[in-house]
């Protein structure tokens, strides 16, 4: 088919083009220009150019009639409000991409996550998982018996001592169901805290009594006696250890040196303010060489008085009184 070029713009003066067909290439036309037409035969759509990128001008696109929500008038648009508003995570659209519909999603919408999740069925049962309590512990129905052989242990309020609803697992709570190879500690405060007792099948038993206080005549269990038991001395069951009686022999003995004394008709007078007098002994030396000194010494409550003859005043430090309780 012969081909002509025009080399000038024609003027329709805007009658029709008819029976026209548009240029029909595989590629972008050689020399492509701004506004330029043509048919990708590829691709099936008609293109223009731009002037910076070609343009797709599409295929036939979706065709809305009215119905299923939509409405057109005056080739306007609307959608209908079909649907309550809320909150869903299932929902409903048509081939117009509306939403029609909304649910909540029930147990047959999830896939199988069971390499993800635990069934709540297997908390506390057999080859399960074991739960925890209040507290954030695993109860105790839960727990081997080798892991909980010794029981904490309270005293039920009012129960017989020793009968089988005389404990309970918690302070407060009902009794227990004793167990034969059970350890059960008695918490509560009393005659039988911190005692162990095992389950017979009928009462429970001591497991080991407790030694009694060791006496002169009996052996027994024996305590260390606190410094106050040691500086009284009416504690006569507890040990005395080293420390303590140290302690106690170094807060009975106090050293003192003499201030600077006057003399006054042919004495001095010294006078010594100790929490041990009146009941103590003192010694007065020479603090130079050691020497001891004989004094007249009055003891008073709280204070010892000491009188010295001499005629001259005496130095500070020349004296040192010993004095023990």
């Amino acid at each position: 088919m012969a081909t002509s070029k025009y080399a000038a713009h024609l003027d329709l003066n805007k009658n029709e083009i008819q029976n026209v067909k548009g240029q029909k290439l595989n590629s972008t036309p050689q020399g492509v220009e701004e506004a330029q037409y043509w048919y990708d035969s590829v691709n099936h759509t008609m293109k223009f150019y731009n002037g910076t990128n070609e343009v797709d001008m599409g295929s036939q696109g979706a065709i809305y009639t009215e119905g299923n929500g939509i409405d057109i008038t005056n080739e306007v648009i609307s959608i209908d409000n079909s649907v309550t508003a809320a909150t869903k995570c299932k929902v409903t659209y048509n081939a117009q991409g509306l939403v029609t519909a909304g649910a909540d999603l029930v147990a047959s919408d999830i896939p199988d996550l069971s390499a993800t999740y635990l069934s709540a069925t297997l908390k506390g049962a057999n080859n399960g998982v074991a739960e925890l309590d209040s507290t954030g512990k695993v109860p105790t129905a839960q727990l081997p018996s080798f892991v909980d052989d010794v029981i904490d242990s309270y005293i039920v309020s009012g129960a017989t001592p020793l009968t089988a609803g005389w404990l309970s697992a918690t302070d407060g709570g009902g009794a227990l169901t004793p167990e034969t190879g059970k350890i059960y500690v008695v918490l509560t405060a009393g005659d039988y805290q911190n005692k162990t007792y095992r389950w017979s099948g009928s009462i429970y038993v001591e497991i080991s009594a407790s030694p009694a206080q060791a006496t002169e005549s009996a052996a027994g269990i024996a305590q260390i006696a606190t410094q106050s038991e040691v500086n009284t001395g009416t504690n006569d069951t507890d040990f005395v250890t080293p420390l303590k009686l140290a302690t106690y022999i170094s807060n009975k003995k106090a050293t003192f040196t003499n201030p600077a004394l006057t003399a006054s008709g042919g004495q001095v007078t010294w006078t010594i303010s100790t929490t041990l007098a009146p009941d103590c002994i003192v010694t007065i030396r020479e603090t130079s060489g050691g020497a001891e000194v004989y004094a007249d010494i009055a003891y008073g409550s709280g204070s010892i008085t000491v009188k010295m003859n001499s005629s001259d005043d005496v130095s500070a430090g020349v004296y040192t009184a010993v004095v023990l309780g």
